[in-house]
């Protein structure tokens, strides 16, 4: 073969498999699953990180919509072919989905922003960031305490006063911000994390104050309507219902919210495992932080950011971060079957 034949065929050749690789590295990175709540979460991160995003890599965002529950089991299950590139799931479910080896690592030298973030947004090995300060609070109706010339509450003991009897709303421990409720007055009764007892004890006397214990997301109808004046939930719920103009607001309890940690996580085997690192380092930079604050309602764990002051007064920030209570999550992992069981019996069943 003629020489400048062969330079021809090798150069063919080389643009043919160029263009295959192309096509292949095309085909997996076109789309990026992203598993994860839905609205208002969803609807706030589309007019940000998601076109965002998509613009920088060009690729399609596809939102699996779950609670953080639902997203743990869909790891479990694909364990061996994984279909979910990046999981944003709250703080005990991720704490299981690490231990059972389901969370990759993260990569410093492209999740560049892990070195501006709070140390109690690092998590072990760095398998998983939390970018959100998230926690259970108290919150109140505005309208109505306004009207009675009440004082917001400032104890998670309030949820007691006779005043409210029958206007209460307490999340049922299945769900995150009940669990968290039966571990502040546990806490603050002298019970620990071994021994629940105390605060059992002290919620079953509240059963009849209560409208219901929320496992379903009730309590958003139930404040709109009026007929919830108080009651437990996440900071960033109640900044997003104040938004829409329902009158609720959030009352920080003084012996400090109960942390529920926004987690971001690179699935182990992602089909897209550097495009999902390149994800979770936008989800925790300055810029995203600060919007996460002013419209989800997530209180910033990169620390270069600044809040000015009606958004700092709706999240948890500043002083009251010092104030946040933590729990073991793997003790409580360990331990959520059996008290759900006890929980069942000893306060719902009344």
């Amino acid at each position: 073969m003629h020489k400048s034949n062969r330079i021809y065929g090798w150069l063919v050749l080389t643009v043919m498999l160029a263009f295959v690789s192309s096509m292949a590295w095309a085909g997996t990175k076109s789309e990026l699953v992203v598993a994860a709540w839905g609205d208002p979460y969803e609807v706030e991160w589309r007019k940000s990180i998601v076109p965002a995003f998509e613009k920088k890599f060009g690729v399609r965002i596809l939102w699996d919509v779950g609670y953080s529950t639902q997203t743990l089991a869909k790891l479990q299950a694909q364990r061996a072919n994984p279909q979910i590139d990046v999981a944003l799931f709250d703080i005990g479910p991720q704490e299981l989905a690490r231990r059972q080896g389901l969370i990759a690592r993260l990569d410093p030298k492209i999740v560049t922003n892990l070195a501006d973030m709070h140390k109690s947004a690092r998590l072990p090995n760095d398998e998983g960031v939390a970018f959100g300060l998230a926690g259970t609070v108290l919150y109140y109706n505005s309208r109505v305490f306004k009207d009675k010339g009440w004082s917001p509450p400032t104890s998670w003991l309030d949820v007691w006063d006779p005043r409210y009897k029958g206007h209460v709303l307490i999340h049922s421990i299945t769900n995150g911000n009940g669990l968290n409720f039966v571990l502040a007055v546990n806490k603050i009764l002298g019970g620990s994390e071994q021994d629940i007892t105390p605060g059992l004890n002290k919620i079953k006397t509240l059963v009849a104050h209560v409208i219901t214990f929320d496992k379903v997301n009730d309590t958003p109808a139930l404040v709109q309507q009026g007929e919830a004046w108080i009651g437990t939930w996440g900071v960033e719920r109640i900044a997003n219902m104040a938004g829409t103009g329902v009158p609720v607001a959030m009352a920080m309890p003084k012996e400090g919210a109960v942390s529920l940690h926004a987690t971001a996580n690179v699935v182990k085997g992602a089909p897209n495992e550097r495009l999902a690192q390149e994800f979770v380092n936008m989800m925790i930079a300055q810029d995203q932080q600060e919007f996460n604050a002013k419209f989800v309602g997530y209180g910033p764990l990169n620390v270069k950011v600044r809040l000015d002051p009606d958004t700092a007064k709706k999240v948890i920030y500043g002083e009251a971060v010092d104030r946040v209570i933590h729990p073991n999550w793997k003790i409580v992992n360990d331990s959520r079957a059996q008290w759900t069981e006890r929980w069942n019996k000893e306060v719902e069943s009344k």
